[in-house]
């Protein structure tokens, strides 16, 4: 038995390796077959198929008649007014469809797989009105020669329009989305109108990255409750937010490098996390109203470095300077120090007339300085400075500065501590007033100082003559350089 089995393990071997072989040979002669199966586009939808539903017959009787297609009026069961996406895709890109020139309008219809028109060419207007896509909806670098309207539909899920190009206006008003949105490099060569629409995930992006339109950005009443950017967008004309609500608490809104044609305006909006506007450039720039956050004071939430514009508001014309003012002090506590953001600020309202606003927005770039940057000397001579002469642009302060060492000078230098400092003297009227001013001033003598002298017992009154004329000689050339203007750069 031994021996046998020695003589037939060879041979079962061999036929277990050629049967291996010709499998494989076999697998890969069928690979190509394979892969041509799997290129192969999917099946053409047939519009005029058997197979089409009520909706779809009704939606196709309707567009060819140039008529809208609502739904909602002919099936009044949501279940009954379901069009599958292929459907949809078939009537949208297919040629030979007879849509009437009126365009393709459809109302109320529910679509419960996922919509995919990537890289379609769409040629007539196209409204799909108070629709609802239950699954993904990709329109990613498609083509809407003419307008696109999705008024008041909802998205349950993810919603793509990326590189996506229209030649009209794109209508998102009171439109819901419960997913992400990623729009960026979208185009479009009118109006983009989102009023009241609603981007309900505190997760999913919504993304306008590199926005482009002709017209103006509506997103009056909108809210927001994730993160959103529109960093690099390029508005057209007006780019309106009044109303609208940022409601994520931690979660960024970017309106980075953007650049609007026109006005943009925030009157009235709600934010509840971080905003950014770094190197956006603005025409008009309206802050009316708006509640910035308040639970953010111990960190970095508000970022205005770089951000330019030709006018600016936040508020009536006696606020506005003011709440502009409390604005930049806030975001000054909780960003980095960009001595540009109160510069802007100050040229702002210098070139509009108002020296006083401007040079609140000086000294208040001047504090930031010393808080964030200066150290040891740098900061002692600082705040000198701002005490003394608030920088150069109040040397009034100087005057104020003066009057207090001169009343110093008056109470030290009492006539019971001062003697004559000559014996033919003695007969002249002493004033203390005169004598601490002939002390304090430089280089003019009114000769008091040459008169009289403290009495030897009085030691601090002596002490305080020497620190008097030192405050004179030192602060009296400060003050100049303030009046004359040296100091107010």
């Amino acid at each position: 038995m031994a021996h046998r089995f020695l003589v037939l393990r060879p041979v079962w071997c061999g036929r277990m390796f050629l049967n291996r072989l010709l499998a494989a040979i076999a697998l890969i002669a069928l690979l190509p077959a394979g892969m041509r199966a799997a290129e192969r586009p999917a099946p053409k939808f047939l519009l005029d198929s058997p197979t089409l539903t009520a909706a779809e017959k009704f939606v196709l009787a309707q567009l060819r008649a140039g008529k809208p297609a609502d739904l909602k009026s002919q099936f009044p069961n949501e279940t009954n007014r379901i069009l599958r996406a292929a459907f949809l895709e078939a009537v949208l890109t297919q040629t030979g469809t007879n849509v009437h020139r009126n365009g393709f309008a459809i109302e109320h219809a529910v679509i419960p797989d996922a919509f995919d028109l990537r890289n379609a060419e769409v040629h007539f207007e196209t409204s799909l009105t108070a629709c609802r896509f239950a699954d993904n909806v990709n329109l990613s670098k498609s083509i809407f020669e003419n307008g696109l309207s999705l008024t008041g539909s909802t998205f349950d899920r993810a919603a793509h329009f990326s590189s996506m190009k229209i030649g009209r206006a794109l209508n998102l008003d009171q439109t819901s989305f419960g997913g992400e949105v990623v729009a960026p490099q979208m185009e479009l060569m009118g109006l983009l109108s989102a009023r009241e629409s609603h981007f309900n995930s505190p997760t999913g992006r919504v993304d306008f990255t590199s926005l482009k339109t002709g017209g103006d950005a509506l997103f009056t009443r909108a809210t927001f409750a994730g993160p959103v950017t529109f960093q690099s967008a390029q508005i057209g004309q007006n780019w309106r937010f009044d109303r609208a609500h940022f409601n994520g608490r931690d979660t960024l809104v970017s309106f980075e490098e953007a650049k609007p044609g026109a006005a943009t305006s925030f009157v009235g909006c709600r934010f509840a996390g971080y905003i950014s506007f770094k190197d956006a450039k603005f025409a008009a720039l309206d802050f009316s109203d708006v509640a910035w956050p308040a639970d953010h004071a111990d960190r970095p939430w508000l970022w205005l470095n770089g951000m330019t514009y030709l006018r600016i508001n936040a508020g009536s014309e006696k606020e506005s300077w003011q709440n502009l003012h409390d604005l930049v002090q806030r975001s000054a506590r909780g960003s980095a120090y960009s001595a540009d953001v109160f510069a802007q600020l100050e040229d702002y309202y210098r070139a509009l007339g108002y020296p006083r606003e401007a040079n609140a927005f000086f000294r208040a770039k001047k504090k930031r300085e010393r808080e964030e940057v200066l150290h040891g000397t740098s900061w002692l001579w600082s705040f000198f400075l701002d005490q003394f002469v608030g920088y150069g642009r109040s040397p009034e302060r100087a005057i104020l500065w003066s009057v207090a060492i001169i009343a110093i000078g008056c109470a030290m230098f009492r006539p019971n501590r001062m003697e004559p400092q000559l014996a033919h003297f003695e007969g002249r009227k002493y004033s203390a007033f005169w004598y601490s001013v002939d002390v304090y001033l430089p280089i003019i003598k009114l000769h008091d100082a040459e008169v009289w002298k403290p009495k030897e017992r009085y030691v601090m009154t002596h002490v305080w003559r020497r620190v008097h004329t030192i405050l004179g000689w030192a602060l009296i050339p400060i003050a100049l350089a303030a009046w004359t203007g040296m100091l107010s750069h």
